[in-house]
């Protein structure tokens, strides 16, 4: 049972926390499926991306961006449209939802002076397109990494993973960061996670521990 006192922000991961796949990951796998002539230049670029990610760490942007504009360069806008409503109608039939976590937000929605952030490294167009018929989903602030047409293909233009996540929520709520809990399942959201109150590690089963610091 949580108890509600003063106005609270609550933080929540998305892959791997509310849920156990990750939509950005399978939309790459996806996408290797079906681009099957863009893997030859992936394989060119491939050097490139592990070197720069090596270089600059997991949490990096352009590497991933790289990625993603060597699997979709080459297709029009409208069929990267249309591939992501398939996309999407192919993860949600794989998906498996963390009903523990998705509790545990409709629990912390019951308090009124309730801030809900959803924090992800997923693109906002893919979350919104599976997350959109999720009951709790409007009633919480997302902020995404960000996908943009560029140089004939996707790019991403700003991806939010690591002090990303910090950044990103600082400027939308300002400084200092002061939120009451947060949940992931993931080592690398450990920077915005300092700045919580209550920590809680979800597990791959969907199962959620505190972090004792």
């Amino acid at each position: 049972m949580i108890t509600c006192h003063r106005r609270r922000i609550i933080f929540f991961d998305l892959d791997g926390t509310l849920h156990q796949e990750d939509i950005f990951r399978s939309f790459i796998y996806w996408l290797l499926w079906h681009h099957y002539f863009n893997i030859l230049l992936l394989l060119v670029v491939l050097p490139l991306i592990g070197l720069g990610l090596a270089i600059n760490g997991r949490a990096s942007c352009w590497p991933i961006s790289l990625l993603l504009w060597s699997m979709t360069v080459g297709h029009s806008e409208s069929l990267l449209i249309q591939r992501e409503e398939e996309f999407t109608n192919w993860f949600l039939q794989r998906q498996t939802p963390h009903v523990k976590i998705h509790q545990r937000v409709i629990e912390h929605l019951r308090c009124i002076d309730t801030d809900i952030w959803l924090i992800t490294g997923s693109p906002q167009a893919l979350v919104e397109r599976i997350y959109h018929n999720v009951d709790f989903f409007p009633h919480v602030q997302l902020i995404a990494s960000q996908m943009v047409r560029s140089y004939g293909g996707r790019v991403l233009s700003m991806r939010c993973v690591g002090r990303e996540k910090v950044a990103q929520l600082t400027e939308r709520i300002g400084q200092p960061l002061q939120l009451e809990s947060g949940y992931s399942d993931s080592v690398l959201d450990d920077p915005l996670l300092l700045f919580c109150q209550n920590r809680f590690r979800v597990t791959p089963s969907g199962d959620f521990y505190e972090i004792l610091s």
